[in-house]
């Protein structure tokens, strides 16, 4: 089965009498139609440590993190314009070259954490780049941003993010988008005007 939302879809979806449902409602709706109680799902989850009690989340609940990732890993997967993960791995090790292979030092100086990080964690990130970016983007054009990206910092790493998050981070978004549009923005800066046709 493949089940298929689109946000903007169901915003501007209604009933002939004007009524309409917000996403969490069409997923919920959809749990029920799928012939499963939504409370009864919710007490089971919470019961094996899958859904955890939290303070912080407006909803009262968190995913586990191990879960967490799970969920992650079968909404890229399931997607239809996101590549799987089997096909990112000469694109991850590439990439992964082209960082240090050094620590990125904490707020304390201490080496701490790989710029090159794991290529499932580097894999998945490149999946959630895709979905959210798109697929206009070619291999050699991501290897040729991050390359643009990593020798900025060749003698001074001090502000420069590990390979997961240069190519997406969540709240920050993606600095690898941004120097894409910057070499896409040199192409079209470097391309020669032809004045002929617009002398007078």
């Amino acid at each position: 089965m493949i089940i298929s939302l689109n946000e903007d879809v169901v915003n501007k979806t209604k009933t002939p009498g004007g009524t309409a449902l917000t996403l969490p409602e069409v997923l919920v709706c959809l749990v029920v139609k799928l012939g499963y109680n939504p409370a009864r799902i919710t007490d089971n989850l919470t019961k094996r440590g899958i859904l955890v009690p939290s303070t912080e989340d407006a909803n009262g609940l968190l995913i586990f993190q191990t879960y967490n990732r799970l969920v992650e890993d079968i909404l890229l997967d399931s997607d239809k314009i996101v590549p799987k993960q089997e096909t990112l791995d000469d694109l991850v090790i590439a990439l992964q070259e082209l960082f240090p292979r050094e620590r990125k030092p904490d707020a304390y100086g201490v080496p701490k954490y790989s710029y090159r990080g794991n290529k499932r964690d580097i894999a998945q990130k490149l999946q959630k780049f895709f979905k959210l970016y798109g697929e206009d983007y070619s291999y050699d054009d991501i290897k040729k941003a991050t390359k643009n990206y990593v020798e900025r910092y060749k003698y001074d790493k001090t502000y420069m993010k590990t390979l997961q998050y240069f190519i997406f981070k969540e709240g920050e978004g993606s600095q690898l988008a941004t120097e894409l549009e910057n070499i896409e923005d040199s192409t079209v800066s470097e391309t020669p005007t032809d004045w002929t046709n617009t002398l007078v």
